[in-house]
């Protein structure tokens, strides 16, 4: 393996959670020199971004018997795997040209700084991968190495203009001021989302239909209360879980239930709780860095590119979770031309709905109308890239588990814009064939 993919390797293996507090730390040492502080700040960071992270593993471990229920009820066979996060790993770690890549997008990010093209500086390290992925892909297929890298780039430039429209969303909704996200399997679902509540705005009618969270807590009052909420729909949800299963005996099938509300009533307590405590630590370190960018640099407002952890945790994007993550399950089982059930992956839409909530201000509504035409999407899009996926791992003789044929990577397959591009440039170069 090339020394730059070890590197990769590395920083994959050591991950988001401790990378960003890392980089944070040492960035705010360059700006402030103040060790202790940058320390308690990053502190907080870490500490938040990893209880955050268990929390939603939790999370969606609690949809799985709920999931199987749906699964046991439907005579569809998936014909593609959802290996996940495994498939990308493999395709980046087998790529001749991720240091090109690599010094491509930090170059192109420099230049748009420079000649006020973006406003984003990328610190997002761990995040580059999906660059690597998708400039890997086109290289291993049409073994053009410039090609790769400059598909990798124009990626990386839209997802750039992309995170500069949506970071002022960011800062009004979700509270956290001078930060993008720039992920572009995540943040270009942006603009479908705030297409779609445009739309809904002109409709007479529809348009005054508004649904807030925030607004639903104030009016129900305690059975408002994040904790009561999760109980009431995990309680349900266990109910449905077991539906089939209650004329053998009522009480084991309502424990069951209880339990399940439990579990999510616990999510939802903590939640909120560590994604308060990242933003305690991320707060004076934004500002730490926009007073060293003031006064050295450029009078400019720019934002910082950050994990969407950071957001995953608001109240609204978990309580619309709940409903679309085994919705969307359902849809998959449903859904013509669709072969791939969102498994290993299941973890990305909560991430997904972040874009779907944001460009909406929060309103569950719009959010959900949003979610409801984006999911579809997604499954069309990472079936029909089982292909690519499948044909990168053939190529380099690369052992997946025994029996399966065709795979693909929900999460990081399911890229719209990497999709256009691809349709694009199949019948140019003649791909396929």
């Amino acid at each position: 393996m090339p020394l730059t993919n070890q590197v990769i390797n590395k920083i994959i293996e050591i991950g988001p959670v401790a990378i960003m507090p890392a980089l944070l730390f040492i960035i705010g040492l360059i700006t402030t020199r103040k060790l202790l502080k940058n320390l308690l700040n990053c502190i907080y960071i870490f500490v938040g971004m990893v209880g955050l992270s268990i929390v939603l593993t939790l999370f969606i471990n609690f949809f799985k018997p709920l999931i199987e229920t749906i699964l046991l009820a439907s005579p569809k066979e998936f014909l593609i795997v959802d290996l996940g996060w495994t498939v990308s790993k493999q395709v980046i770690l087998h790529s001749p040209i991720s240091l090109y890549i690599l010094i491509a997008i930090s170059a192109v990010n420099l230049i748009m700084l420079l000649l006020r093209l973006t406003r984003t500086i990328n610190i997002d390290l761990w995040n580059l991968w999906i660059f690597l992925l998708i400039g890997s892909i086109i290289t291993a297929i049409t073994e053009i190495k410039w090609l790769g890298i400059l598909i990798a780039v124009i990626i990386y430039i839209i997802t750039l203009v992309i995170a500069d429209i949506y970071a002022p969303f960011l800062e009004q909704y979700i509270g956290i001021k001078g930060v993008s996200s720039p992920q572009p399997q995540l943040i270009t679902w942006a603009p479908i989302a705030h297409i779609i509540s445009l739309v809904f705005n002109r409709i007479p009618g529809i348009r005054r239909v508004q649904v807030f969270y925030e607004e639903i807590q104030y009016k129900l009052g305690f059975f408002g209360e994040p904790m009561v909420i999760g109980f009431i729909l995990g309680f349900i949800a266990g109910l449905i879980t077991k539906y089939k299963s209650f004329g053998a005996g009522i009480w084991p099938n309502m424990l069951f239930a209880l339990e399940k509300g439990l579990e999510l009533a616990i999510v939802m307590i903590l939640m909120p709780r560590l994604v308060n405590l990242i933003i305690r630590g991320l707060h004076p370190a934004m500002e730490d860095i926009k007073s060293f960018i003031n006064r050295r640099i450029t009078k400019r407002d720019l934002y910082i590119g950050l994990d969407s952890v950071l957001f995953v945790g608001h109240p609204s994007v978990i309580a619309l979770s709940i409903i679309i993550i085994p919705l969307s399950v359902y849809i998959a089982t449903l859904l013509p031309g669709n072969n791939i059930l969102p498994a290993a992956d299941l973890i990305i839409i909560p991430f997904i709905l972040i874009w779907a909530v944001v460009p909406a201000r929060g309103d569950i509504f719009r959010s959900f109308i949003s979610s409801i035409i984006i999911i579809p999407l997604t499954l069309w899009i990472s079936s029909d890239m089982a292909v690519l996926f499948t044909n990168f791992f053939q190529k380099y003789n690369i052992a997946v588990a025994e029996g399966v044929k065709n795979f693909s990577s929900y999460g990081s397959g399911s890229s719209w814009i990497f999709w256009i591009l691809l349709q694009i440039i199949k019948p140019i170069l003649n791909l396929f064939k």
